[in-house]
């Protein structure tokens, strides 16, 4: 079973392989401050999903957004918060059993994402 305070962080922040992607290249790189496009080349995934997840990390103060002409850059910025709930999955996930229980939900929960983030004009109910 996971941690329940790191449950709730994947709930609410990390529902994606690519998000738990992105979390693990700024954790590494806390000093990285990227946009979109350098971020996809570096962690070799698709400009969209990672554009996406970018912003919403961004919107669950896990990264900082910070605009410029045409753009935005993403820097390492967790709300004070997070830093608890980071810290035990970072802690998590270095251990190989652990670590595929926090996948598992992550996939589990990714399924469902885009229908919690839906607003009702999307899912066709308004």
């Amino acid at each position: 079973m996971v941690d329940p305070l790191v449950q709730r962080l994947l709930e609410q922040a990390i529902d994606s392989p690519v998000k738990l992607h992105l979390l693990l290249l700024f954790h590494e790189n806390p000093q990285l401050e990227a946009g979109a496009a350098t971020i996809a080349e570096r962690v070799c995934r698709d400009i969209w999903s990672v554009t996406e997840a970018l912003e919403e990390l961004a919107e669950a103060r896990v990264l900082l957004s910070i605009p410029v002409p045409s753009d935005h850059l993403y820097r390492y910025a967790p709300a004070e918060e997070l830093l608890e709930p980071i810290a035990r999955l970072l802690r998590g996930y270095d251990d190989p059993i652990e670590r595929d229980k926090l996948q598992r939900s992550i996939r589990d929960l990714a399924i469902y994402a885009p229908y919690r983030r839906a607003t009702p004009w999307q899912m066709g109910l308004a």
